[in-house]
């Protein structure tokens, strides 16, 4: 993903996941692709050959609503004039918010269950036994000389120390929540296409639906696929709802541009809600991650894994003086 004077490492995989974000202020406007004006659906990037026909930006509406259940209830418009206003309100808000955002630490609770797997896949049986853990997730924020900011996210314990996976079956599946909504920075928007869908009511909050699809020649810097040694880049499309007054995301989807058949991944599918969350002691109010649910399927069986976020306050990092001797 390209940003200004920065780059995005966002490394999605099943082993290790990491992410890290660059962002530089100043750009107030957006300006994202639309498709050709004679299709009010826009077209898939020419880099997609072949698949452009399967792209939530082409999909007919009924489609679509079958591929993405969360979309019941749309009040759909196959008008795009409203979008490029959204696009660009949605990149003025990020453009406000981000510069403010603190060091922030919250409770992640993570659940994860694996379907009937066969005894050759890999951790076998024991695979599927559903299992839970409990983690701190610390989102850090730092602003570099150049005027841009870092966002990295990581899961520490007790002592302030990251915590390693040990690799295997029982590994977390996800990283990089915490900032999914920066696909949307005036920065990022160019390495996209988008589809106005409508309206609809999410979470008690009226928003506007917005059909997204990565355009693989313009992007700089993929995300990445990792599992059994392999590693492989992959592309996003999905919907995001954007709440109407405020122009906060309050949900996201996302799904593959195209199965990885190098790593034989059938699907990776991401729903992410967003909620408002007071942050004590600092007189400001930020949206969040609260639920993201993850679904995968490798071939042995689809994966499902849930992370839940709750307690988010301001992060302060200790520090020791230590007399020389």
């Amino acid at each position: 993903m390209r940003v200004a004077q920065g780059r995005m490492v966002n490394l999605l995989a099943v082993v290790a996941i990491a992410g890290m974000l660059n962002w530089t202020p100043g750009l107030a406007s957006a300006q994202a692709e639309l498709g050709p004006s004679s299709s009010p659906f826009g077209s898939a990037s020419t880099a997609l050959g072949a698949q452009e026909a399967t792209t939530y930006l082409n999909f007919p509406i009924q489609r679509l609503k079958a591929a993405v259940p969360a979309l019941g209830g749309i009040k759909y418009d196959d008008r795009q004039d409203q979008l490029p206003a959204i696009l660009n309100r949605v990149a003025q808000h990020i453009a406000d918010v981000l510069p403010r955002l603190p060091d922030l630490i919250s409770r992640e609770n993570v659940y994860h269950f694996q379907s009937t797997a066969g005894a050759d896949s890999p951790g076998g049986l024991a695979a599927t036994q559903p299992w839970g853990r409990q983690y701190r997730y610390l989102l850090q924020c730092q602003r570099n000389r150049d005027g841009s900011t870092s966002i990295s996210e990581s899961r520490i314990d007790g002592a302030g120390k990251p915590i390693q996976e040990a690799g295997g079956f029982t590994s977390l599946q996800g990283y990089g929540f915490g900032y999914q909504w920066l696909f949307l920075s005036a920065a990022n928007q160019p390495e996209f296409r988008f589809r106005y869908l409508g309206r609809q009511e999410k979470g008690g909050r009226k928003t506007f639906v917005v059909a997204f699809a990565q355009n693989p020649g313009k992007v700089t810097a993929p995300a990445y696929f990792q599992a059994e040694g392999k590693r492989a880049p992959f592309y996003y499309q999905g919907v995001l709802w954007v709440d109407q007054s405020s122009f906060d995301i309050v949900a996201l989807r996302t799904d593959l541009l195209a199965p990885l058949q190098q790593v034989l991944l059938k699907q990776l599918t991401t729903e992410l809600t967003f909620r408002s969350v007071r942050i004590r002691g600092y007189d400001a109010v930020f949206w969040l991650p609260s639920e993201v649910d993850i679904s995968s399927d490798q071939g042995h069986g689809p994966s499902e894994e849930s992370h839940r976020y709750s307690n988010y306050h301001l992060f302060h990092a200790e520090a020791r003086i230590v007399s020389s001797p």
